[in-house]
């Protein structure tokens, strides 16, 4: 059965989202609202475009085969990243003060968990930011194991420089320093490089072969 959705451009789709959500909402969020993340934007005037991204995201995320082929680890994480995408857009976390309160429904649906909503969508990120990581990774080895030397650099030191730069930030930011914006640091540093990544994975000119 041929593709239904071009690889390498949901790949670009992904990456320039990746790129353009934290500057996109933080120009859309009303004057006042500090953004000290862009999961906070959900309470803003940013809402539907923090939302439908993330459910955009989630959706080529879900469309996404790793090599086409058999059943890999990229095929698996792309599953699981969906659906973490969407429990963030869905379910969100704390907001301003005390009338940002989420919907009956998913006040309903975290409470038969017994779980705040913030608390799925804290949990969700992780995993998310882990699955990229791990995907990433993935596109380094395949591309490896085809001969394209460069590019698997390109792709392994991306995938190093999130895990590495996101940790280094975590105890700058919340262990020594305490800075106040240093999710919304951490979430850009992350977003930029795997935006980077999948804008090189889907814009390389080679063979119709994945990657």
């Amino acid at each position: 059965m041929g593709r239904q959705i071009n690889h390498k451009t949901m790949r670009i789709i992904i990456g320039v989202i990746a790129l353009l959500l934290a500057p996109t909402v933080y120009l859309l969020a009303e004057p006042g609202k500090a953004l000290h993340s862009i999961s906070i934007s959900y309470w803003t005037d940013a809402h539907d475009i923090f939302v439908g991204s993330l459910i955009v995201v989630g959706f080529f995320m879900s469309a996404y085969n790793g090599t086409g082929g058999s059943k890999d680890w990229e095929f698996y994480l792309s599953k699981a990243a969906f659906v973490f995408a969407i429990c963030i857009a869905l379910f969100p976390t704390k907001g301003y003060d005390n009338t940002d309160i989420p919907s009956a429904w998913v006040v309903s649906v975290a409470s038969f968990f017994n779980l705040q909503p913030m608390n799925i969508h804290y949990t969700a990120a992780v995993l998310l930011f882990v699955c990229l990581i791990a995907m990433m990774w993935f596109f380094s080895n395949r591309a490896k194991s085809k001969g394209k030397v460069k590019r698997a650099y390109i792709y392994r030191t991306i995938s190093i420089l999130m895990m590495a730069g996101i940790l280094i930030l975590f105890i700058l930011g919340k262990l020594i320093y305490t800075w106040e914006n240093t999710v919304l640091i951490i979430e850009i540093w992350g977003l930029t490089l795997f935006g980077i990544g999948w804008l090189v994975a889907g814009s390389y000119k080679t063979d119709p072969s994945l990657n």
